[in-house]
């Protein structure tokens, strides 16, 4: 059977393995005075002709992070995952298989693990290629069934909203779609929608979405469509001046911190490689009229990591050059070129009360997952860029 209800071609909807979601629209879920979750978008498979345009494939990275992930949800550290969309290469019957089966260590579902291991439920953020062939997002809806806003007409919702209770503090978790091209009338439903799902009190905002608002990787564009920005403003307008703290995406296959407002500004997180071919990533550069600079300790963090992947990689001096802008590259914004050093990993969020900190994990030239960075907002003095 190519199609079942859908009219998508290789797509089955009944035969879709499922995900256990973590909340439903507007629960409230938590009540510990510390709680952790982790955040990775783009564990998709290549796509044909990526890799022509650049990007760079890593075998074994998704395995590598679910592992890690499933580590920490062992050692009860992680209480959900945050997917922030680009799970399948496109939406078939197939490939949403594929996906329930490598992430069947991490994410309880319908899909047995092959070990008796502890397993979390899951927080999905609608990708561009999770909709490949499927604008309508079946495939989607039927991994994570019950997803989303209820718009009737059985048609699926992709965005939505949560509160975490942490200690005394209440956080409002809002989960975006950031694809305007494809969501047609369901664009103008959700812009309807935020002022609504911004209502009540919360101490802190967090924004999950699939597009970047700001990203220097070259495989990506920032501010796709000017749908991130548009979905922003509409947050900003209906929200208090100071509730929003950090705005996660993917799209871009790496990692990425940006801080554009200053310490008491929002965090820009672009949490995109999670094992998705990977992008090359500028340090600094020009992104429309303005200029774009990765967060100064995250970027030395970078640097420094970089160093040690040089002699076992065999890095060359051209790319070593590239990289800090010297030598051949003087004069230019300097990049880390993935096939040199992919950024790639997961991102831990901790929320204690109405404060927050955030480590990546990043993949090591060994293969190895270990901290790389780590940030804290506090809710007295703002960012603490320090680690």
């Amino acid at each position: 059977m190519l199609f079942l209800l859908t009219g998508c071609i290789g797509l089955n909807v009944t035969a879709v393995p499922t995900q256990d979601l973590y909340a439903d629209n507007g629960e409230t879920k938590g009540g510990a005075s510390r709680v952790e979750f982790a955040v990775v978008g783009d564990v998709r498979p290549a796509i044909p002709g990526e890799e022509a345009r650049g990007r760079v494939s890593t075998a074994d990275t998704e395995a590598a992070v679910v592992k890690d992930i499933s580590t920490a949800i062992q050692a009860e550290d992680v209480s959900f995952v945050v997917l922030l969309g680009n799970l399948v290469a496109t939406s078939s019957t197939a490939e949403w298989k594929a996906f329930s089966r490598d992430w069947s260590l991490v994410l309880s579902g319908s899909e047995l693990p092959e070990t008796g291991t502890l397993r979390v439920r899951t927080v999905p953020v609608a990708g561009a290629s999770d909709r490949a062939g499927d604008d309508r997002l079946a495939g989607f809806g039927a991994a994570f069934p019950g997803v989303g806003v209820d718009i009737g007409y059985n048609r699926v919702a992709s965005w939505y909203t949560f509160d975490l209770s942490v200690g005394k503090a209440t956080w409002r978790m809002m989960v975006l779609d950031s694809g305007k091209d494809t969501l047609g009338s369901r664009w103008d439903e959700q812009m309807a929608w935020i002022p609504k799902a911004l209502e009540g009190d919360y101490d802190g905002l967090l924004v999950f979405m699939h597009h970047p608002r700001w990203t220097l990787a070259k495989g990506a564009e920032a501010d796709e469509s000017k749908a991130p920005s548009e979905l922003l403003a509409a947050v900003d307008d209906a929200t208090k001046i100071g509730a929003l703290k950090a705005v996660f995406s993917g799209h871009a296959h790496t990692n990425e911190v940006y801080l554009p407002g200053g310490r008491f500004g929002e965090m820009f997180v672009v949490a995109g490689g999670g094992g998705a071919p990977a992008d090359t990533v500028k340090r600094w550069g020009r992104v429309g009229q303005e200029d774009l600079k990765l967060e100064p300790i995250f970027d030395l963090a970078l640097l420094k990591e970089f160093g040690k992947w040089v002699e076992p990689r065999g890095i060359s001096e051209a790319l070593q050059e590239k990289a800090k802008a010297e030598g051949s590259w003087a004069g230019f914004d300097a990049e880390i070129d993935a096939s040199a050093m992919p950024i790639q990993g997961w991102w831990n969020v901790a929320l204690v009360g109405d404060d927050m900190e955030l480590t990546f994990r990043m993949v090591g030239a060994d293969g190895t997952l270990k901290d790389l960075y780590t940030v804290n907002y506090d809710s007295k003095d703002g960012w603490k860029t320090g680690k």
